[in-house]
């Protein structure tokens, strides 16, 4: 039987710190031996809006987040409007008593409703800025979460001692309060007890960037595009720390060039932006594979067409990431499914973007992009540093003349960097030789246009095989054999554990094939595991299925059920278990 984890929606106006109330209670809870899922929701407003910010609490891990709220603290008459429906059973609603106005019509049976007088005990804008601190008084007193695991994480997190002092005035002020309006009301389920495990609270976002810090990144630029950006704000942040520089470009045709650049001095560099700044960069994508200039860029998907919907979530750029810019030409595009694969498959994904001197291009979206997760400290110490084919002085000086795109039976030539003596540094986006130089633009080799035509695009294809054997394309998760295999990728993975963890307890089996690399495209690992299911259910965040047309198009295999969902949210563990009942009737 599953357990669903105990939820909290902290909901209010934009500025009321909602975004913070929740990473301060999900690292309350992780200090203490509770893990947690954090999701934000936004608006793409300049200001004002509604906020929110969902913590789902367990004694386990927890994957993903679930939209059945245990507890909502309301700031906003908008945060209880637009969430009646997903209120569960006993459920509890803290709300501002002069802001909030229940329809006592809505509220579900068996849900209790605590007006608190909130943003009213304050005065002034600046007053309000702390909102939040009286909201988690309040929750602390009406749910039992310990207040004083609270004001632990506050005084790390403050650095003026009179602002952490307010703070912290406010917060036992509102406990105070609420309880001797409301005692003894206690409904978080979970006890509190440090395990001495050291754990993080991150995002998507936090540890791709720390994936590629940890794989030798020296420059990232980009334009600041949702929800790319943080990936760059992290990095920036930490620049000095790690000697790197960052640069934000005048728009994302600049970034991009800047990176090939980079990457042809030999710089690790990464970027990142959304599907808009991503289809500026195509063109250039199609020179880094011309030119085999190793290429690094994050696309985190959000709603589209265009500019679509800037703060939510979809899995819908995957047949255009795989086919972006004109022309054809091998490219890697790997789609972690959680931070975890953030972390390592973007370290991979370096070293495989050297060795094989293509570009490389992290599908993520906004639901893995900006959700945060409890978790372990990365077990990072066997990871190496690999460059690939680059070359030294003294190989070149054994290597006369040097051809930079000599022929190879793998497609991958050795590289030399600028600088280095008896080198050739060119790089063009023309079709060329095995100098480098344009073929219709030389004498020499005009004559020869088709042979070194056909030849230029063999040796691009010729590295194929290799990535094939270097990367894990898929993952099967659960059983080897079972009576029903789902079938995703990327951010939907969490929930498609937890769902399936959850049938699998009730006696039916159920597995879930992961496609981790989408291209080049793993079809014999994907034919060999369809192949030997009894059933199959394609699981997409897009309208048309696009992984199950890339299956169809690579293994003539069609999946029998299809569950899609494009309406700007993600996948949850009991939206899941409900579709596989549906299915394994």
């Amino acid at each position: 039987m599953w357990r669903k984890p105990f939820t909290v929606m902290f909901g209010g106006q934009a500025g009321y710190g909602i975004m913070s109330a929740g990473a301060l209670v999900a690292k309350a809870g992780a200090r203490n031996g509770l893990w947690a899922f954090v999701v934000n929701e936004y608006p793409s407003l300049i200001k004002g809006g509604l906020n929110t910010c969902i913590v789902s609490f367990d004694a386990n891990p927890v994957k993903a987040y679930e939209e059945r709220l245990d507890f909502l603290c309301a700031l906003s008459q908008e945060a209880l409007d637009q969430n009646y429906n997903k209120l569960d059973r006993g459920a509890a609603v803290l709300y501002d008593s002069d802001a909030v106005k229940p329809d006592r019509d809505k509220v579900p049976q068996a849900v209790t409703l605590y007006p608190v007088k909130l943003i009213g005990s304050l005065s002034g804008e600046t007053a309000k800025v702390m909102a939040n601190s009286a909201m988690l008084g309040a929750f602390c007193a009406l749910s039992g979460f310990p207040i004083e695991k609270i004001a632990d994480i506050m005084k790390t997190g403050f650095i003026k001692a009179k602002v952490l002092q307010q703070n912290l005035t406010l917060l036992y002020q509102t406990f105070d309060q609420t309880r001797s309006l409301f005692a003894e009301e206690k409904t978080f389920p979970l006890s509190f007890q440090a395990d001495g495990n050291r754990k993080m609270l991150l995002n998507g976002n936090d540890a791709i960037a720390m994936g590629a810090i940890k794989a030798g990144v020296k420059f990232a630029a980009g334009y600041p595009m949702t929800p790319g950006s943080s990936v760059l704000t992290y990095l920036a942040d930490h620049a000095v720390e790690y000697g790197l520089v960052f640069k934000q470009a005048e728009d994302e045709i600049a970034a991009v060039n800047m990176l090939i650049g980079a990457g042809f001095a030999g710089v690790r560099a990464l970027g990142s932006t959304s599907g808009g700044g991503f289809a500026l960069m195509t063109e250039a994508l199609g020179f880094a594979a011309q030119a085999e200039v190793p290429l690094v860029i994050v696309n985190a998907q959000r709603g589209g067409p265009s500019t679509g919907l800037p703060t939510r979530t979809a899995q819908a750029d995957l047949n255009f990431v795989v086919h972006a810019s004109q022309g054809e030409f091998p490219r890697i595009v790997m789609a972690p499914g959680d931070v975890e694969e953030c972390f390592f498959e973007t370290f991979q994904l370096f070293n495989l973007v050297e060795k094989f001197q293509v570009p490389g291009i992290i599908l993520t979206d906004k639901y893995l992009a900006d959700s945060s997760i409890v978790h372990p400290y990365f077990e990072d110490g066997d990871l190496r540093v690999d460059r690939g084919a680059l070359v030294d002085e003294s190989w070149l000086n054994d290597n006369q003349p040097y051809l930079r795109y000599r022929a190879a039976e793998d497609g991958v030539s050795p590289r030399a960097i600028p600088g280095q003596m008896k080198g050739r540094h060119i790089a063009t986006s023309y079709t060329h030789g095995e100098d480098g130089f344009y073929s219709s633009g030389n004498r020499e080799y005009a004559a020869q246009e088709p042979e070194i035509t056909a030849a230029g695009l063999d040796k691009l294809f010729a590295k194929v095989p290799g990535i094939l054997q270097e990367i894990q394309g898929v993952k099967l998760h659960g059983p080897q054999a079972a009576e029903l295999t789902i079938i995703g990728w990327g951010s939907s993975k969490g929930a498609i554990l937890e769902a399936i963890t959850a049938v699998n307890q009730t006696g039916r089996t159920v597995n879930f094939l992961q496609v981790l690399y989408l291209s080049p495209f793993p079809a014999e690992a994907v034919q060999a595991v369809l192949q030997g299911s009894k059933r199959t259910l394609l699981i997409e965040g897009n309208k048309t299925g696009q992984l199950g047309a890339m299956i169809r198009t690579y293994t003539g295999l069609s999946m029998e059920e299809v569950y899609l969902k494009y309406d700007s949210r993600p996948f949850t563990p009991a939206l899941i278990i409900e579709k596989i009942k549906e299915v394994l009737l």
